[in-house]
């Protein structure tokens, strides 16, 4: 599962397992775009700013949200030029992501779901669970 933070160009923080679709299979692929899968809002719970810090000890809040609430599917096909950051999230938050998502789909009864790496899109292209990038690299 390749957890990652993306900031999108809305301003949104977005934690998803991220993957990339491909035009075909073999050396020559190319990059179409990005897919989330299980894609949620990152926001700091609180009234008051706080600061995340390095600090031992120290703790925040943060409050999942999904990231499109007005619709029932699970991957989203997003375009590079949409992404201004990606990153990796601290062990923590990605264990209370993964749990969020264990504890989501139990209740609603989505265990089937494909979670190997595979295509489950209906096109015919391939992905990937690691995005292809180097960290380096312009995402426009």
């Amino acid at each position: 599962m390749a957890v990652s933070i993306l900031t999108l160009k809305t301003g949104d923080r977005v934690i998803a397992e991220l993957k990339e679709i491909f035009d075909e299979e073999g050396a020559d692929r190319k990059g179409i775009c990005l897919l989330m899968e299980e894609p949620y809002i990152l926001e700091l719970d609180g009234s008051t700013p706080q600061f995340l810090t390095e600090a031992a000890g120290a703790e925040y809040q943060i409050r999942f949200s999904k990231w499109n609430p007005y619709s029932s599917d699970w991957q989203f096909k997003i375009p590079y030029d949409s992404v201004m950051t990606i990153s990796n999230p601290e062990k923590g938050l990605e264990e209370a992501y993964k749990n969020k998502i264990t504890e989501k789909r139990e209740v609603y009864g989505q265990n089937d779901r494909d979670t190997t790496g595979a295509d489950t899109t209906t096109d015919s292209t391939t992905t990937t669970d690691e995005p292809q990038y180097s960290p380096g690299d312009a995402i426009d």
